[in-house]
């Protein structure tokens, strides 16, 4: 009688053991089809590796030819005018004597002159330019495009270590140790 409740008490255990066991495997089982059906951009640190590398060309254009030429109208100059003293000098007789009959005693120092203003229009493949004053010219004009390349690159994805696999070989069956065949959950420890 002693030893039939000992075996119950075996059996069960057993039965506890292997439901233990079976729930542990479930377990296993759904955290890992879990990991499966997440995203794989939804784990922390895996992010997209972005590298930007700008190029700036120098493009350089002498003395551009104008597209176009507006007149802005006129602008008022007061400019220095010469004293009559300074045009004697330059103007003398060769007697030597100077007639200041007909210049008045006072003459002003500047005359208001008229100075035109236009603008030029100047105009390229990659640049448009105006300049506006007295005569104006454009001697150079540098362009400066800038170029970006943009490389996004995926980080390099780790192998999946756990998995589920067919397995044949040698293990414990309720008939103790033989060969089997069956579904496993296994750990890869390295892949070929």
């Amino acid at each position: 009688m002693r030893g039939d409740t000992i075996r119950k008490v075996i059996r069960k255990v057993k039965n506890i053991l292997a439901i233990v066991f079976i729930l542990a495997i479930c377990i296993l089982a759904g955290a890992y089809l879990h990991k499966c059906q997440s995203s794989p951009g939804t784990e922390q640190g895996s992010s997209c590796v972005v590298d930007t590398i700008t190029y700036i060309d120098t493009i350089p254009y002498y003395e551009p030819k104008p597209k176009q030429e507006v007149s802005l109208g006129t602008k008022i100059a007061f400019l220095p005018v010469s004293s009559p003293n300074d045009r004697a000098t330059q103007d003398v007789p060769q007697d030597g004597n100077i007639v200041m009959e007909n210049i008045p005693e006072e003459i002003p120092d500047t005359v208001a002159v008229e100075i035109p203003i236009t603008q030029k229009e100047y105009e390229g493949e990659d640049y448009h330019a105006w300049v506006s004053g007295y005569d104006p010219k454009m001697d150079s004009i540098y362009v400066f495009p800038r170029h970006e390349t943009v490389t996004i690159r995926e980080p390099p994805i780790k192998p999946k270590r756990w998995g589920i696999g067919v397995f044949a070989g040698y293990g414990m069956t309720p008939q103790g140790l033989q060969p089997c065949a069956g579904i496993s959950i296994n750990y890869n420890l390295w892949n070929f």
